[in-house]
């Protein structure tokens, strides 16, 4: 046997024993003799894993694989690793490997299930999540993400049921099943809803997170039955719970977008060719985004993806090497060519995920892809954007009412949500300046009131005739993965004009201000 040989062996005897210390340290013998050792790389991953050193083993785990080894481990940690970096189309082709050796293995059912749900994929998650039900351990977990599936494909009813199941099935984290009854948005709660409610309340053993996911729900309950002022303190109470567990870091945000205004992006440069033309769909969350989306992705030539991240990463690793609004409009040339790149590759997942052939144009719909114009357009000349603005008044009390699983701190007190739609004004009209009528201004309320004329302008405006399906959105049976999934498969309504109203004589200072941010809005990009 050669030393190497013996040295693994060693290395192996210790980490099965437990002696993690020692078997790193004969894992590192091996490697400076032979850095290709699969195994020994594979140990000092699965040791940097147990660490917490997540980037570290995710390189281990890496050159192990080049090397011709994996083990069951290294493929269940690069599942939480491919979990952890949002990598979730990674992740389920390890986990349909992993699912078809051990089908039994209900776990690798349940995390299946939960990230198919993530790439859209709702009939592997619907199937897997089913399959997981049957384990008890599994059955809580997996009735909570059947809920969220049956949400996405439209089926209000089963995705209540499933709900409810989870409230029995997981007592001590019913606060998340209640909230999710609400998001539903056209879920009638009953008697027996709102008496558990009110007990839950009352009682200490919930957390304050829990407990403000309580006041969102009853907030709800509130609203169908017309009582303004309950609802009103329902949803306050919610956000004061809320709000100091998730602080908005509005000084930060501030220097963000003034390093942004201040960035001299150039023009539209010449625009490029690609597999297809990305559709940006941005504005403030809550504002008609999911509706315009719709709308769009009825069209034959048009693909949807959901909200997507990868602006976000591209505009973060821009931040780190020396800061975004500095590294912006100094890209080179093959700086640009590969971030774009980038992003192509990772769209292209969603699209053959969905057996989309070859779309003319993609959707990518996150609303915080406004921060990111300008390097959308460095990237993307061809880009189309089209930013949804909704009356502030009708937006802010949405937004203010809607717990966001993450990110939208600013969402817990209305002086926040007012400045944050101030600098949302602010910073679309640098982008406006910059690039002028390649930008589309969609005006949610006109919308609504007209769409025989609205819809066919905006699907002008992306450069396609318009197809009779957008006119008839509603009877997509696409799945929907934001709060919106019930409300895009009805006709448009009216009723969701001036539903701030209700709540203006509790907030009047806030009322006031928003008021004056709707009319800028409306003189600066509608008129």
């Amino acid at each position: 046997m050669s030393r190497e040989a013996r040295y693994l062996e060693e290395a192996r005897g210790f980490y099965q024993s437990g002696k993690f210390s020692s078997a790193g340290i004969y894992a590192r013998k091996v490697i400076r003799r032979e850095p290709s050792n699969g195994e020994a790389q594979a140990l000092l991953g699965h040791l940097a894993f147990r660490s917490g050193e997540h980037q570290e083993a995710l390189s281990c785990y890496l050159k192990a694989q080049a090397a011709g080894f994996q083990d069951k481990e290294l493929r269940l940690n690069m599942v939480t690793l491919h979990e952890r970096r949002e990598a979730f189309f990674d992740a389920v082709n390890l986990l349909r490997d992993l699912v078809e050796e051990t089908p039994q293995d209900l776990s690798l059912q349940l995390r299946l299930g939960i990230n198919a749900s993530r790439t859209g994929d709702m009939a592997t998650a619907e199937s897997a999540l089913l399959a997981a039900l049957a384990g008890n351990e599994q059955a809580a977990q997996a009735s909570l993400n059947l809920g969220h599936v049956y949400k996405a494909k439209g089926d209000t009813d089963k995705a209540a049921a499933f709900y409810h199941d989870y409230i029995h099935l997981a007592p001590s984290q019913q606060a998340t099943a209640y909230w999710s009854l609400a998001d539903l948005k056209n879920y009638r709660f009953t008697e027996q809803d709102e008496t558990a409610l009110k007990a839950n309340i009352a009682a200490e053993e919930f957390s304050q997170a829990s407990q403000s996911l309580f006041h969102f729900a009853l907030n709800r309950v509130y609203e169908q039955r017309k009582q303004g002022e309950q609802a009103f303190d329902a949803v306050r109470m919610a956000n004061q719970l809320m709000r100091p567990l998730r602080p908005f870091k509005r000084e930060a945000f501030t220097r963000l977008v003034d390093s942004l205004k201040s960035a001299e992006v150039k023009p539209c440069g010449e625009e490029t060719s690609g597999p297809w033309t990305p559709i940006f769909i941005v504005g403030m969350p809550r504002s008609g985004t999911t509706l315009c989306e719709q709308i769009l992705a009825s069209h034959s030539q048009i693909a949807a993806t959901d909200e997507l991240p990868f602006m976000e990463r591209l505009a973060l690793s821009l931040e780190m090497k020396g800061g975004y609004g500095a590294m912006l409009p100094r890209l080179s040339d093959e700086q640009i060519a590969q971030m774009r790149q980038q992003y192509i590759e990772q769209v292209n997942q969603y699209l053959q995920a969905q057996g989309e052939a070859s779309p003319s144009l993609v959707i990518d719909k996150n609303p915080n892809n406004f921060i990111h114009i300008g390097l959308i357009k460095t990237l993307f000349p061809e880009a189309k954007i089209i930013n949804v603005i909704r009356d502030a008044r009708d937006n802010a009390m949405g937004v203010y009412k809607q717990h966001f699983s993450h990110g939208h701190d600013y969402s817990y007190h209305l002086d926040d949500i007012c400045h944050y739609w101030q600098l949302y004004l602010e910073l679309m009209a640098h982008w406006q300046q910059a690039y002028g009528d390649s930008l589309y201004h969609l005006c949610f309320e006109q919308l609504v009131k007209a769409p025989d004329k609205q819809i066919p302008a905006m699907v002008d405006y992306v450069g396609l005739a318009l197809e009779p399906a957008c006119l008839k959105f509603y009877e997509s049976k696409r799945s929907v993965l934001t709060p919106s999934a019930s409300q895009v498969r009805r006709p448009m309504n009216v009723k969701a004009i001036g539903q701030s109203e209700a709540y203006a004589a509790f907030i009047p200072n806030a009322y006031r201000t928003l008021t004056e941010i709707a009319d800028r809005a409306h003189k600066s990009f509608l008129s």
